[in-house]
């Protein structure tokens, strides 16, 4: 049950009349007497007694107003011909969860350079608070470690494979709350790859796509007899001729990591021999 909210106890069977003698006692933070009647004598506690409403047929009680101090035990005494019976019962209050946005310290992330702690802060009553990325459980590792219960969730150093969405999801019986978190690890270029064709036909528009694993986007250069000849990821020859066969470098830069990473594609114009590429390269 949360805060705020009411509660009704009530037997699974009611008596088979009208009980002489009633008792409802409470054990948590303290032990009390919260309602008791002899015949028409009403004896409710006086801390209880706004909050209660008791049905003298049935023997059932109604509480008003839950607080985290009626968390605890109850239990019933009602005497029916003079016999006494007794039953007991618990109530769980709980207070309803929030949430803040996740809190991150690690500014700018470079792979194998930085680290980062991501606080998932709650209020309420929290009974677990767990991680995911990208929906997945996340567990200790030789990187990842988790502070203060679970508060927060530390990688140190970061890594390409850190990329992606972490979800931390603060729970109680009553309820839970999420917050997301998209972390984004800067990194490469790596793999540098240039196509789609190494020939080409003399007078046919050719394009050449250089492409690299980065984050964020890497920027290119195109390099050909050693004279920049481009700045775009695909290069564009409208009519190609033999004045165009030979080695072009497509390097890609990563401006956040600072590093640069080049691949070389060779192309070849039909009507050349192997013998005039030896020779254009020398």
């Amino acid at each position: 049950m949360a805060v705020g909210e009411n509660v009704a106890f009530q037997l699974i069977n009611y008596p088979s009349q009208p009980p002489q003698a009633i008792s409802w006692e409470f054990r948590g933070h303290r032990e009390v007497t919260i309602f008791l009647s002899i015949g028409h004598v009403e004896l409710p506690h006086s801390e209880y007694a706004a909050r209660i409403s008791v049905n003298k047929a049935t023997a059932s009680l109604e509480l008003r107003n839950l607080t985290l101090n009626d968390t605890g035990e109850y239990t019933l005494s009602i005497t029916i011909s003079g016999v006494q019976q007794r039953g007991t019962t618990s109530l769980g209050v709980f207070e309803k969860i929030s949430t803040s946005p996740i809190i991150s310290t690690g500014g700018t992330l470079i792979t194998g350079k930085s680290s980062v702690n991501l606080t998932c802060d709650a209020q309420g009553t929290i009974i677990t608070r767990e991680w995911t990325k990208d929906g997945k459980p996340l567990s200790p590792s030789n990187s990842t470690t988790f502070l203060e219960e679970n508060r927060t969730l530390s990688i140190n150093p970061v890594e390409k494979g850190d990329n992606g969405q972490y979800t931390c999801t603060v729970s109680n019986p009553i309820g839970s709350v999420s917050e997301n978190y998209n972390l984004v690890v800067n990194y490469g270029p790596l793999s540098v790859h240039i196509g789609p064709s190494h020939e080409a036909t003399s007078g046919n528009r050719v394009s050449l796509d250089c492409s690299a694993d980065s984050v964020p986007t890497a920027s290119f250069t195109w390099m050909f007899n050693k004279t920049k000849i481009g700045d775009k990821s695909q290069l564009v020859i409208e009519r190609v001729d033999q004045s165009h066969a030979g080695m072009y470098t497509c390097t890609a830069w990563n401006s956040i990591t600072a590093l640069g990473l080049s691949g070389e594609h060779m192309l070849r114009v039909n009507g050349m021999s192997v013998t005039d590429y030896i020779a254009r390269e020398s």
